[in-house]
């Protein structure tokens, strides 16, 4: 009795300290918030999961139901331009491009089904404080939840492209258009194909596909990316020019693809301005900030291992707390 006592008060003892230490964390990421004088959001596959929606792994990862079927193929295989070049038709042999279709349609569906989380609000909330003078949010998202919870378009940088524009699978007219439902298509539930007409380039009439960066992808147009490039290349020219105090929030972006990791330590460390930097994951392990880019930068990181929502809202009423005193 003693000894599970005993195991017990250590227990509380432990969960206590944890606690402890993260609610320091949250009352220091929220001063970083209240001390800057701009903010870049970065944020991955985790920052959809409040919303419903899947990353590509680990726990919280959204299946296609047809791939439990094929275990020989993976989120890679399918998000890849090779299907919009195969043959058209309904087969049980899932080896068409209608097939591949059905995978984009799963997805369009899922995104545009889905709400922006609160997290959205938070962050915007954050931008309009008086002494955040400029915001942008850099994303590896394909959901477009950024611009759709009322991020202007101008202070989002998709790097991966958006399910909600098409373009032609032949490049015809460089041309990018809405996809207006277009990749809302029924499927036939016994071969898991697209039964409807497939999506059409309105120039050349040939297949269209998503205007998302796909794996082993060359046709991909960047015409919109390069537009967002060039709001998101001022935002950090004013930074430079004003001599002011970046912070970084990182929220749940993966190692499978570090773009949006890679992307925050570049800014980090870039010496044109002094950053800080916090990132978020719920993998603690995921959450460290590596020693290279601590030792290349004079500013402070927080390292957080909750989801993107539960931290951004523990943050939040930190901030009003602090504002209130």
């Amino acid at each position: 009795m003693a000894s599970t006592k005993l195991l017990k008060d250590i227990k509380t003892d432990v969960q206590q300290k944890t606690n402890a230490e993260m609610q320091s964390l949250i009352e220091k990421a929220a001063d970083l918030v209240l001390n800057c004088e701009a903010i870049l959001f970065t944020s991955g596959a985790g920052m959809g999961v409040s919303s419903g929606l899947g990353t590509f792994r680990g726990a919280a990862a959204g299946v296609w139901p047809p791939l439990l079927k094929h275990p020989e193929l993976d989120f890679t295989d399918m998000s890849n331009p090779q299907w919009f070049r195969k043959p058209q038709g309904n087969s049980d042999k899932h080896n068409t491009a209608n097939f591949g279709y059905a995978f984009w349609a799963y997805r369009y569906n899922a995104y545009t089904s889905a709400a922006p989380h609160l997290g959205y609000e938070i962050t915007k909330r954050w931008s309009e404080l008086n002494n955040v003078k400029s915001s942008f949010s850099f994303t590896s998202n394909i959901d477009g939840h950024w611009i759709k919870s009322g991020w202007n378009e101008s202070a989002v940088l998709e790097c991966h492209g958006s399910v909600h524009y098409m373009q032609c699978i032949d490049q015809c007219r460089k041309h990018i258009w809405d996809t207006n439902n277009a990749l809302k298509l029924n499927v036939d539930s016994k071969t898991d194909c697209v039964i409807d007409p497939l999506p059409q380039c309105p120039d050349c009439k040939n297949l269209a596909r998503p205007n998302v960066l796909m794996f082993g992808d060359w046709e991909y147009l960047d015409d919109r990316l390069n537009e967002q490039i060039v709001h998101y290349e001022k935002f950090k020219s004013d930074i430079a020019g004003a001599k002011g105090r970046l912070l970084i929030i990182e929220l749940g972006a993966g190692t499978a693809v570090p773009t949006v990791r890679a992307q925050s330590e570049v800014i980090f460390a870039d010496s044109r301005w002094t950053a800080d930097f916090i990132r978020i994951n719920p993998l603690e392990e995921h959450s460290i900030i590596s020693l290279y880019y601590k030792n290349k930068s004079k500013g402070q990181t927080i390292e957080i291992a909750l989801d993107a929502l539960t931290a951004l809202k523990l943050i939040d009423e930190a901030i009003k707390k602090k504002l209130k005193q």
